[in-house]
């Protein structure tokens, strides 16, 4: 599980990289307008100036050798002509040019008269006339030229957006990347909040069930050791089922802590374990058990003593708890489990085999995960609430060890613990 301050570092990576991206992104959309216009302009200028060419050859005039050209604003280019122009001639040059340039690109024109010291407008190409009187304007008067025809594209943004729809498609989903971003934090943080708030939760209220169960458990040590009561067989007994109930209970309790505590991290107790010894004293202690569950515990274990470093209360936990799910998951009358102790040079295998129901092939990679339980007619009425395994897995990964597991239906289970 992700701690906090490594999901703070995460997050705080992932905000820089995705602006890095935004950042570069709008770069890239820079730079490629500014190449567009540049582009634009080239063509056009190489259209205007063949235009001027074309009619200066018609009519047999010298075009001026600078200033042909100017660029009067970002849609705005005067041709310096040097003479007479003829609007109709014009319009059929400039339709035939910037046709070129791209089909069917609108524009509007007009020429200096003079005469009149005015703009004669020409057509506005290629617009709608619906729009033509919202397009055409009166274009400026340039007193220094005498001769001259400006053209106007008033649509020349929405023609470099059209060309540079790759770059934008980029940007809007470097803006749906940013929301996505954004609902998942806020999403990770409340999670991490409710997560928070509910191992609290857990943690006071099993605190809570220790107090009172603590007190039973004494209360069933007096009651059956009284001399009144022990002449009594049958409150014997309810004392014996009170004591190992409550025993129950707060081993399931302890287990519940320790699954709150390995979310977070802890510090295990290692020490020296000769794990021969430490599994057969284990068993020992199951022998009531497993005498009124009809499980008989098979320990096959080398001669020659192994030394393991572990903690000891949870190394006794993980061993339980498999055994435990060995005997409720399995609908033999006679439950057989096998506990094997392999060398296998550099480490050692810790074997757990049954003869049980077994686990489907597609839930084997689940079951570990919290609060998992496969959900089959012929196991799910089996008590539990999907933490042992889970509670296994963590403590085993604490120690730096593994665990496998190999399944066949109707067949057993065997969980294989690679111990270093």
């Amino acid at each position: 599980m992700v701690k906090g301050k490594q999901l703070n570092s995460i997050l705080i990576l992932g905000a820089l990289a995705i602006f890095g991206i935004i950042v570069l992104q709008l770069y890239w959309l820079a730079l490629a307008w500014q190449i567009k216009n540049r582009e634009f302009d080239e063509r056009l200028n190489i259209s205007l100036r063949h235009i001027a060419e074309q009619m200066a050859v018609k009519n047999d005039i010298k075009l001026p050798k600078k200033g042909l050209i100017e660029k009067l604003s970002p849609n705005e280019y005067l041709v310096n002509y040097n003479d007479v122009i003829k609007p109709d001639i014009l319009e059929d040059y400039l339709i035939r040019e910037l046709d070129v340039i791209e089909p069917g690109l609108k524009f509007e024109y007009a020429v200096y008269d003079c005469f009149t010291d005015d703009l004669i407008y020409g057509n506005c190409c290629g617009i709608e006339e619906k729009t033509k009187k919202k397009i055409l304007k009166r274009l400026p008067n340039i007193e220094k030229y005498t001769y001259y025809f400006i053209v106007r594209f008033p649509d020349k943004r929405l023609f470099l957006l059209s060309n540079l729809k790759l770059f934008i498609l980029l940007g809007l989903f470097a803006i749906i990347v940013v929301f996505v971003y954004i609902y998942v934090v806020a999403t990770l943080f409340r999670q991490r909040k409710l997560s928070e708030l509910q191992k609290d939760f857990v943690d006071n209220m099993t605190h809570e069930f220790k107090t009172p169960l603590t007190s039973i458990k004494l209360a069933a040590d007096v009651i059956s050791k009284s001399k009144e009561i022990s002449k009594n067989t049958r409150l014997v007994k309810y004392s014996n089922i009170i004591k190992k109930q409550s025993e129950k209970l707060t081993k399931h309790i302890e287990i519940l802590l320790d699954l709150i505590r390995s979310d977070k991290k802890f510090d295990l107790k290692l020490e020296e374990i000769e794990l021969g010894n430490f599994i057969k004293n284990l068993v020992l202690g199951l022998e009531h058990e497993l005498e009124s569950k009809n499980t008989i515990i098979d320990i096959k274990i080398p001669e020659k003593e192994i030394f393991i470093k572990a903690d000891k209360y949870h190394l006794n936990n993980i061993i339980y708890n498999i055994i435990d799910n060995s005997i409720k998951y399995n609908e033999n009358e006679r439950k057989v489990i096998n506990i094997t102790i392999e060398n296998m040079d550099d480490y050692y295998d810790l074997s757990i085999e049954d003869n049980g129901v077994g686990i489907p092939e597609e839930n084997i990679k689940d079951i570990f995960k919290k609060f998992y339980r496969i959900q089959k007619e012929d196991i799910h009425n089996v008590k539990g609430f999907g933490l042992g395994l889970y509670y296994v897995k963590n403590i085993i990964k604490l120690h730096n060890w593994n665990i496998e597991v190999k399944s066949k239906l109707k067949q057993g289970t065997k969980f294989i613990i690679h111990i270093k």
